[in-house]
């Protein structure tokens, strides 16, 4: 477990700021899908 730490760098200020970047995004997309998603819905309701 130990050499993954070392291998994925996450022992450095470097890779917890790249972990911290993709979870970033990561939320920034779910977010994004969620909205679209409520809006597809709104407008399927608004059809019937």
């Amino acid at each position: 477990m130990e050499n993954l730490f070392l291998l994925l760098g996450w022992g450095s200020p470097i890779g917890i700021g790249i972990f911290l970047l993709c979870l970033g995004g990561m939320i920034y997309l779910l977010s994004k899908a969620d909205a679209e998603s409520k809006r597809t819905r709104r407008e399927q309701k608004e059809k019937k």
